[in-house]
């Protein structure tokens, strides 16, 4: 097995100095952070410091307008809506958040998730709810590259509405009512990255928000400085929180009238009253601190941020509707392995915040961290991902994905009970079946490619159960670091998973060879496809030709990235707990990655019930003892010879109130 490559951050001190000066922060953190490319004040307390009035507008999605006054009109002229799901957990919670939103606002609607008819929209279903008089299909997690289908649902007068996240086709878009994803290229939505549930909340609170009292409204925010018998002002139009005008506009004391011809009956939102007492508009007024230097439009913009902030902290409608579902988008933005920066930080840290303060408020849910979680007095993205969402998800695997929605839709104990025996039931017949498609991929790996020398990993397995696919090419890519598509065929066509490494985005090269699948649709790193069996020859040998003129052997070789060095007197309580600032971690946002030096192995214990894993003692110069486990280390025992030096990488945890280290890689000195 090649060693991996390690790649070691110098720290600044003259920087790291600067920073703490700047801002209270223990010093692993500052490194920690200008290690990962933050450089300066105002974005790391962003980042450590995370709020909600930081969030970004959903009227800023493109087509979320039209998609919003769609579904009202729907709501209120008594439509049958149906909400169209993925059966991943992210479509799950998409779909939980999106139907409870408009049962409460009165809507007329039910759900479905596939479960034999494969990813996307299928026409079968499609005929089944036009028979059942649906008016309008919203999908949520999906539906992106549904070109087809999504005309067949025109032709029989279904409108659609698309919510996904997934990469849109090069070529075309479906010919849908609304599609809301922020990676249509013309979307302005500065943040690219939301979940799939990530979007259903954005179509949901902008839902809310059609019904609040300025909604639609024009609002006038208003600077103002007077000169010399001259009032001069800068004015903001705004539109549901989005600047459409920008004025300025000055005039003399003896002619105001002419400046309250301009306000009308629009509501004013300002920080000053000297010249507003004479109008009978609505006024809000902004508290703001202003300097002499500041120009009129950076005030404006100022009174128009501290108004948006404002009204996050005021309007406890929205803040409820946040507080009931901010939960379930931590759960679904944390399985869909997103990046937890930015909007997905705010998103995840205020959801986990919410479940650690009542992890029983849903019923189903809280079954789950019942029985699978050790800590429940502190779930971490890291427990979610690990216990919860393999759970939700088995349903899914095993074709029933309807069972986790029930679990998560359930409004009583009793209810939710029922629902997780039986997915209790469907996650050990996952296991089952993820431990016999490993066994049966890998056999078929070394049969099939060359795993020394190919580039990309394409293997074929006959007749197995669908549903773990994906897992197993996880795995594979994992231990090999290269991109594998993993093939279940039925004997016609084949339906397959596809996973990458970085730098090799699978769904382009699946689009350079898209006139042989049936369809495809994914991200760069993680797709599935459907293909003719008879076409995967040719589909093998144009992908491995794509892959051998794109990756090249640096990218095959696996690289760690160390955040910091450490000394073994450093593995304490106080380090653990200034590490939580940087807390949720996952997709680019890891677990900080730590190096120490000559260390030596104390002990050495297999664990394990297939006795995979290592727990250890280590001790650097002869010192006191840390205790260690090494997951999956089990190949490395015979080479941790006692007084022979190492350099460890690590992570730092907390396993029963006690501080150990998770080894990662080692390297023999």
């Amino acid at each position: 097995m090649q060693q991996n490559k390690w790649l070691l951050h110098e720290s600044n001190k003259e920087k790291i100095y600067s920073l703490t000066e700047q801002i209270d922060l223990p010093d692993v953190v500052a490194k920690i952070l200008l290690n990962r490319g933050f450089s300066n004040v105002e974005s790391i307390r962003e980042f450590v410091y995370v709020s909600k009035q930081n969030l970004i507008n959903p009227f800023l999605l493109d087509d979320i307008y039209k998609a919003v006054i769609r579904i009202k009109k729907a709501i209120e002229q008594h439509e049958k809506i149906l909400i169209y799901a993925d059966r991943d957990v992210d479509g799950i919670t998409s779909l939980v958040i999106l139907f409870n939103t408009i049962q409460t606002l009165g809507g007329d609607v039910v759900w479905y998730i596939p479960s034999d008819e494969g990813y996307g929209i299928s026409n079968l279903v499609l005929d089944k709810y036009h028979k059942l008089n649906i008016k309008l299909i919203i999908t949520v997690d999906c539906g992106i590259s549904s070109v087809q289908e999504v005309k067949y649902s025109n032709e029989l007068g279904m409108d659609i509405i698309v919510t996904d996240h997934h990469e849109p086709p090069i070529d075309a878009l479906p010919d849908a009512y609304a599609i809301v994803n922020p990676k249509k290229t013309t979307c302005k939505y500065p943040f690219k990255e939301l979940a799939g549930c990530g979007i259903s909340f954005k179509v949901s609170q902008a839902l809310m928000q059609t019904y609040g009292k300025d909604f639609d409204k024009e609002l006038l925010i208003v600077a103002l400085k007077k000169e010399n018998n001259v009032n001069n002002t800068y004015i903001l139009k705004v539109v549901n929180e989005i600047i459409i005008e920008e004025k300025e506009f000055s005039f003399i004391d003896e002619n105001k009238k002419s400046f309250y011809c301009l306000l009308k009956d629009k509501k004013i939102v300002t920080c000053n009253n000297d010249i507003f007492c004479d109008v009978d508009n609505e006024i809000k007024f902004i508290d703001i601190v202003t300097s002499v230097e500041k120009n009129l439009k950076d005030i404006a913009y100022d009174i128009f941020n501290q108004y948006k902030k404002d009204e996050i902290i005021n309007d406890g409608r929205m803040a409820e509707f946040f507080d009931n579902n901010v939960d379930l988008l931590a759960l679904g933005t944390i399985a869909d392995i997103v990046p937890l920066v930015s909007e997905n930080r705010i998103l995840v840290k205020s959801g986990l915040q919410i479940l650690n303060s009542n992890p029983s408020k849903r019923f189903g849910l809280f079954n789950i961290i019942e029985e699978y979680l050790k800590d429940k007095n502190n779930i971490s993205a890291k427990s979610i991902s690990w216990f919860i969402t393999p759970v939700l998800n088995a349903a899914g695997r095993m074709a029933k994905a309807d069972i986790s929605a029930e679990l998560l839709l359930a409004d009583d104990k009793y209810k939710a009970n029922d629902f997780f025996v039986e997915l209790k039931k469907l996650n050990n017949e996952r296991k089952q079946l993820q431990n016999e498609n490993i066994k049966q991929f890998e056999k078929k790996l070394k049969e099939q490619c060359d795993v020394e020398k190919d580039k990309i990993f394409i293997v074929v397995v006959n007749n197995l159960p669908h549903g773990v696919t994906g897992i197993v090419a996880s795995q594979i890519v994992k231990l090999y670091s290269r991109p594998t598509i993993l093939f279940i065929s039925d004997g016609q066509f084949a339906v397959g998973a596809c996973r990458s490494i970085e730098g090799f985005d699978i769904v382009s090269a699946l689009d350079k060879t898209k006139d042989l699948l049936v369809k495809f649709g994914g991200h760069s790193q993680a797709a599935g496809l459907t293909i003719e069996t008879s076409k995967i020859d040719e589909l093998r040998k144009r992908l491995k030709e794509i892959a051998e003129n794109s990756i090249s052997n640096e990218m095959v070789i696996k690289k760690i990235n160390i955040d910091c060095e450490l000394k073994i007197s450093d593995i304490n309580r106080k380090t653990l707990d200034n590490l939580m600032l940087l807390e949720p971690f996952g997709c680019a946002n890891l677990n900080p990655i730590f190096l120490i030096r000559n260390v030596e192995f104390k002990e050495v214990v297999v664990i394990g019930q297939t006795e995979e894993h290592l727990k250890l003692k280590i001790s650097q110069n002869g010192g006191n003892h840390v205790n260690a486990v090494f997951w999956n280390g089990a190949e490395f025992r015979h080479s941790m010879q006692y007084k022979d030096k190492f350099d460890i990488l690590f992570n730092l945890e907390l396993n029963r109130d006690l501080i150990q280290i998770s080894i990662i890689d080692i390297k023999k000195i």
